[in-house]
């Protein structure tokens, strides 16, 4: 059975007509790859059409930088406030003695229609650069779990015009690692009181008599506006414009909302008097409430009534 199976194999391979039609076969096959390759060849090359997605290419460190800080990402949602006299605003004012000077006027224009509650927790001399006299951070986390505040005012700095201890090493005001680590405080208050679920107000340091406390004020408050800038449910409300005169410098007197003479300063050139920061107070309250559009002026008034038919009550027109 193996040699019979043997023979056909050797007489087809040595088959004159199978043999002349795999030539021409073989030929044929190889004229066409020729061709193909010619044809391939000639064909100009141009660059990939784009299919609408994204190349991706090695970045470089700047343009990593970019893509990680955008800043048209949106903001995480912030909780809707809907102070009313039965469920009034509950704001928390910080700060060191300028504080306490716009804390107590901020409390009497905000609790006088009942539409908010406001504590005022300011501290003389404490500041955010000294932490070992008095630790804003630490006595912060308490009071966010006592008042539980929706809105935090920051008035502070009149004492922050010193050295800053970062890592036991002593920083000078003003150099880099000052801002940095002054920075940082400011992140700090902000993100406790924003992981808190409560909006920050930071009110920026006005004018100072002192050129010397003045450069060193103006230096916090770029600090305040910067980093508030970058933190959802911060806002940043400068002082200059209220407590300066129009060159944005340091004055005693000004005028008030009603056209009138008054005196903002008190004579060491710091402190606010109570029409300065009562002043200061409203503009607080006009910037709180153009921007997340909170009502914290008077209730509107109810309309009287008389009987009507059937015992109910209409509006008297």
């Amino acid at each position: 059975m193996a040699h019979a199976t043997a023979a056909p194999t050797v007489r087809l391979l040595h088959s004159p007509g199978l043999r002349g039609g795999r030539l021409r076969f073989v030929m044929f096959v190889l004229g066409f790859v020729v061709f193909a390759s010619a044809a391939v060849a000639s064909i100009p090359r141009v660059a990939p059409r784009d299919s609408g997605r994204e190349v991706v290419r090695p970045a470089t460190a700047t343009a990593r930088h970019r893509a990680v800080t955008k800043t048209t990402d949106p903001a995480p949602a912030l909780p809707s406030l809907l102070p009313a006299v039965s469920a009034p605003l509950r704001v928390l004012e910080i700060g060191d003695s300028l504080g306490i000077d716009l804390g107590d006027q901020l409390r009497v224009l905000l609790d006088a229609h009942g539409m908010a509650r406001t504590v005022v927790a300011s501290v003389g001399d404490s500041g955010l650069s000294n932490i070992s006299y008095y630790d804003w951070p630490a006595h912060l986390a308490t009071l966010l779990a006592t008042v539980r505040p929706q809105l935090v005012v920051v008035f502070i700095g009149a004492n922050d015009d010193q050295g800053l201890s970062l890592d036991g090493a002593a920083s000078v005001p003003g150099t880099p690692a000052w801002v940095a680590g002054y920075a940082g405080r400011v992140d700090e208050v902000v993100s406790e009181a924003t992981n808190a679920g409560a909006r920050v107000v930071w009110v920026g340091m006005p004018p100072m008599a002192s050129p010397d406390l003045d450069t060193a004020m103006q230096l916090e408050d770029a600090i305040y506006q910067r980093e508030t800038a970058a933190a959802p449910g911060a806002l940043y409300v400068p002082s200059t414009p209220v407590l300066g005169n129009p060159s944005g410098l340091f004055e005693i007197t000004g005028v008030d909302a009603a056209g009138q003479a008054v005196t903002f300063r008190t004579p060491d050139g710091v402190h606010l008097t109570p029409a300065g920061a009562g002043l200061l107070a409203h503009s607080v309250v006009d910037a709180v409430d153009e921007h997340w559009h909170l009502a914290l002026g008077p209730p509107p008034s109810p309309q009287p009534t008389t009987a009507g038919s059937g015992g109910t009550t209409r509006p008297i027109s």
